[in-house]
């Protein structure tokens, strides 16, 4: 019988390793970053032939090379949007008169700004779903499209949430074609919807952990379920990191990663724009 904690050592190191990945590209040259989407979108192609070629793979090996696919897959569309080639419509002239002059909004008008800044890189990522689950159909390996689910789903409650209002966000963290939609997000220490992520995401991991754990099962259904189960549950953790005062460095290995010279473009207002290096080393405040 397989170990369990394989399938949940590999969901920890290869979380761990994209998302440092992703934060690497961050702030670097215009020629270094487009060289990285490129290499990330070569990879994002031969994870969708991997994916393919692992259907019909019902062995451990098989579904590791599904699981990984899709988390690589994944991993592109979080580049393309946190790196900003695919986001959303540039916003109107009055998006920009509305935040300068700090008037108020309601909370539908906020959502749809904030929904409108990314609009293209969510259709992209509907529109990979359905690719995935048009070349999957019927096949006996479908967990490279399950783990996609899974951090989509996640993905977009933590946006959900920090759009709400959350102690444990500051906008440097994003990187500076993003900073504009700081007057769309709430300012407060957690919000409702926190909870029922917790709540929903917990009780999925569980149901899939319990399932991969019984006796009798498979061992390709041991290593799917169980890291399929503790990506969720490390989605869930970045979810509560969110309402919790902890130190930055908690959010990637590639934060610290960036050279001394990388700086955020400067706003007019502003003498100097902080750095994610600096904001590695400070204590997030409520």
């Amino acid at each position: 019988m397989q170990p369990f904690y394989q399938p949940v050592l590999f969901a920890l190191f290869v979380w761990w390793f994209v998302t440092g990945l992703v934060f690497m590209a961050y702030g670097r040259s215009p020629r270094v970053t487009h060289l990285y989407f490129l290499a990330a979108t070569t990879v994002m192609l031969l994870a969708v032939a991997g994916f393919i070629y692992a259907l019909e793979m019902v062995t451990p090996a098989g579904v590791y090379l599904s699981l990984t696919c899709g988390i690589l897959i994944w991993g592109w569309h979080v580049s393309s949007y946190y790196l900003g080639y695919i986001t959303g419509p540039e916003q109107s002239a009055h998006f920009y008169e509305m935040v300068g002059n700090g008037r108020s909004t309601t909370p539908f008008a906020r959502f749809r700004y904030a929904l409108q800044a990314s609009i293209y890189h969510e259709l992209l990522i509907v529109s990979f779903l359905g690719l995935l689950i048009f070349l999957s159909y019927g096949s006996p390996n479908r967990w490279g499209l399950w783990i996609f689910i899974s951090l989509w789903i996640m993905h977009a409650l933590a946006k959900l949430n920090v759009f709400l209002g959350v102690r444990n966000f500051r906008i440097e963290f994003l990187p500076a074609h993003l900073h504009k939609l700081d007057r769309l997000l709430s300012k407060q220490a957690s919000n409702p919807l926190m909870p029922i992520t917790a709540l929903f995401g917990t009780s999925i991991a569980l149901v899939l952990i319990y399932r991969g754990i019984m006796p009798g099962t498979a061992p390709d259904q041991v290593v799917g379920h169980l890291a399929v189960g503790t990506m969720l549950i490390l989605g869930v953790i970045e979810n509560i990191l969110l309402v919790l005062p902890l130190p930055a460095t908690l959010w990637g290995w590639g934060l610290r990663a960036l050279p001394e010279s990388a700086h955020l473009p400067v706003e007019p207002h502003s003498k100097k724009q902080p750095t994610l290096r600096i904001f590695s080393e400070q204590v997030v405040e409520g």
